[in-house]
């Protein structure tokens, strides 16, 4: 899966830094306000508590009961005596410490008691709060010092991911560079990583660069190995296969102390067939051949399958078949003309060994192929699974497993069609 850098690193940075800056200077400037409204509170509750305190000590000392501004402070006998709308205030909430009313002042209050009656003291504060006549200006500079505050911690944020972000981008364009035989060049690049988690995945994609490496070179020998050694023998036995059994002569064959009847020379070379193919698909696997593509003939492939196939050519069972063939004229499609083989001769292989009746059919059609034959027993329930295979079965489960490995491989698709009523086995191949 091909991943594509449309967020950054730095962008990301630099937006999480900017969010947090925004919000702690959003937070700071609600608080800056709201502490200079408790502040005013507390400084008009502290100043009525003072001039309540200056009456009782004026009423102790002489009797009387007065205020020292009477264009600020009003003193009322009992709570009754107090304006309806204070009142109503108090009651809907007792908390409040700042009373505005209707006309637009603004009053704070205490109770006390002088001897076995209660006062009220009312204060006209209206004329001395300053925060509602500076918030708009504080308010402008709140938000001026919140923009700048911003910019620069973006700034320094952007710089920051971009610090962070270009040794991670080096290494991945290190990485995506890379190519065989290019471990010196990136061995030199990791040396300049920053000594931190950075470098650190650096070495573990050096690690796992060189484990891999070294898993494609035990690939590629083995698959050197496996061609030749087993091919080698597969020859030489297909060899004396053909050379005993076309020139032994019958006081040949009496003579010779190991003698293979006919019947055992065509299973074996049954046998041989089977392994020479199994063998062609797997090492053509290994190679990646899906990779080489070319235009091929779709038409002439088949046709050249079904006249060199060795079982349904020379075998009882191959040549009891009828197949029919239905193509167009001219299919002709882009694709490794090796792998295709190999698989139309495996869809060959697997009606010689379980079609129940001769009627065959192969048709083709739009780039797919379609492989029809009558079955007789049950088949097992997962028909592409490596090993699956039905009860009866001589195989080793490889058949359908192995095609449906090389349409994986070249991007093709297969899937069965089972018809129980008629019992009829489809195996269709989409080539595009």
């Amino acid at each position: 899966m091909k991943h594509k850098a449309n967020t950054h690193i730095s962008n990301a940075i630099t937006k999480l830094v900017f969010a947090i800056t925004l919000t702690l200077t959003l937070l700071y400037s609600i608080f800056v306000l709201g502490y200079s409204w408790v502040i005013e509170d507390n400084i008009f509750n502290r100043l009525v508590a003072q001039q309540a305190s200056s009456i009782k000590h004026n009423y102790h000392m002489t009797g009387k009961i007065d205020v020292s501004d009477k264009q600020i402070y009003q003193l009322f006998k009992g709570w009754q005596q107090v304006p309806t709308e204070i009142r109503e205030i108090v009651k809907s909430e007792p908390n409040r410490v700042e009373y505005r009313l209707a006309d637009g002042k603004t009053y704070h209050l205490t109770r006390f008691y002088l001897g076995d009656n209660e006062y009220v003291l009312l204060a006209d504060v209206a004329r001395f709060e300053v925060s509602r006549d500076y918030f708009k200006g504080v308010l402008v500079w709140l938000v001026g010092f919140s923009v700048i505050a911003c910019c620069l911690v973006a700034l320094l944020g952007w710089r920051m991911g971009r610090k962070i972000a270009k040794p991670l981008e080096l290494l991945a364009y290190t990485v995506k560079k890379l190519e065989k035989g290019g471990e010196a060049a990136f061995q030199q690049s990791i040396k300049h990583m920053p000594n931190n988690e950075v470098g650190q995945l650096a070495d573990a994609i050096e690690h796992s660069f060189k484990q891999l490496n070294d898993a494609l070179a035990r690939e590629r020998d083995f698959t050197k190995d496996i061609s030749h050694e087993i091919r080698t023998p597969i020859s030489v036995l297909q060899n004396a296969l053909s050379l005993g059994s076309d020139s032994a002569t019958l006081a040949e064959q009496q003579s010779d102390e190991i003698y293979f009847s006919e019947q055992a020379v065509k299973q074996m070379r049954s046998a041989t067939q089977k392994l020479t193919q199994t063998t062609d698909v797997l090492l053509a696997l290994a190679r990646n051949e899906s990779s080489i593509a070319q235009s091929v003939s779709l038409n002439r492939l088949i046709e050249d399958c079904v006249l060199n196939h060795f079982a349904l050519n020379h075998s009882q069972k191959g040549l009891s078949l009828e197949l029919e063939i239905d193509m167009p004229n001219d299919e002709v499609i882009i694709a490794n003309r090796n792998l295709l083989e190999i698989l139309v001769n495996n869809l060959l292989s697997n009606v010689v060994a379980h079609a129940s009746e001769k009627d065959v059919q192969l048709r083709i059609s739009k780039s797919s192929i379609r492989m029809t034959n009558y079955f007789a027993h049950p088949l097992p329930l997962n028909l592409t699974s490596s090993g699956s295979k039905a009860a009866n079965s001589t195989g080793i489960g490889q058949g359908l497993s192995l095609i449906e490995r090389i349409c994986t491989a070249c991007g093709w698709t297969m899937h069965v069609e089972i018809d129980t009523e008629q019992q009829r086995f489809s195996v269709v191949i989409n080539l595009k």
